[in-house]
């Protein structure tokens, strides 16, 4: 059987037929005609290069990238620098994956646990504990979490913290 004469589907820009491997191409989950697949911006045909599809529109990638585009498109709030794959949206801001670090450690962040500071410095749990966690007045110890635990407890009397264990062992009488 000719090739040619099988129907692959319906073009996703057009509606007619896309008849034969050569004539189309899919993009997106869609069937095109390579003559429908083209940048909205500059009309080159995409099939083959590098797109990228922003609110309905597909554009080739010089279009996407200098022109008036990258002023909808996600900024990393780290580099600066468009992010033209994923976005990783952490605390109402956009970064791209491998920006998303410990401000101390520089350690990947994507997907782990996470603190932030009063000046929205983000922190591994670890980091934020050990650079940011109070001293018992007491036993002068971090008050750190218990073991299995990302929550610290601890005791605030008079304007100092204490572990749990440190104020109920003190007689206050």
């Amino acid at each position: 059987m000719d090739t040619n004469s099988l129907c692959f589907g319906t073009c996703a820009k057009c509606t007619g037929g896309v008849y034969g491997a050569a004539q189309g191409c899919q993009a997106m989950g869609q069937v095109y005609h390579d003559s429908c697949f083209t940048c909205c911006v500059c009309g080159q045909k995409l099939k083959g290069k590098a797109f990228y599809e922003f609110s309905g529109q597909v554009f080739c990638e010089e279009d996407y990238l200098y022109s008036s585009v990258k002023h909808f498109a996600e900024v990393c709030t780290s580099c600066g620098y468009l992010i033209t794959d994923m976005v990783l949206q952490a605390l109402g801001k956009s970064f791209h994956p491998d920006c998303f670090r410990c401000f101390i450690c520089n350690e990947k962040l994507e997907g782990q646990p996470f603190s932030v500071d009063t000046q929205n410095k983000i922190y591994c749990v670890k980091d934020y504990h050990r650079i940011l966690a109070q001293t018992c007045a007491i036993c002068e110890q971090l008050i750190l979490p218990t073991k299995g635990s990302n929550e610290i407890v601890r005791v605030m009397s008079m304007g100092k913290s204490y572990h749990v264990t440190c104020y109920e062992g003190k007689s206050y009488i």
